[in-house]
């Protein structure tokens, strides 16, 4: 009798974990079909964009960065990691501790425009 409860018992334990499990990969797809785009701003001031994994690594990929310009205004310009001069791959590892803040952004937003338009 012990036998068959405690494989009842594990049987439906293992189906609500996995109704859980598809839940949540579900759940993760449909938010990333609209607007995977975050942006992420380091302790060193720089602001980059991308889509964001947490797991096991803090991981930007798809990046993008803004860049003072020179001029009186202190205008910034977008432009993409993997075009700088020293010819990155387009992801970036980040070190948790120097993260201020992320947040996702709007579709709507200028930024996401001009993603879009590349």
């Amino acid at each position: 009798m012990n036998k068959d409860k405690s494989f009842k018992i594990a049987l439906i334990i293992a189906i609500i974990l996995l109704i859980i499990l598809i839940y949540f990969s579900y759940i993760d797809k449909t938010k990333a079909i609209k607007n995977p785009y975050y942006a992420v701003y380091l302790k060193t001031g720089d602001m980059y964009f991308g889509t964001i994994s947490r797991f096991p690594k803090f991981v930007l990929s798809g990046v993008w960065f803004l860049q003072g310009s020179t001029n009186e205004l202190g205008d910034y310009n977008l432009h993409k990691f993997q075009d700088a001069i020293f010819g990155p791959i387009d992801k970036i590892e980040i070190n948790r501790d120097n993260i201020i803040w992320i947040s996702k952004l709007r579709d709507d937003s200028e930024i996401m425009g001009i993603i879009q338009q590349d």
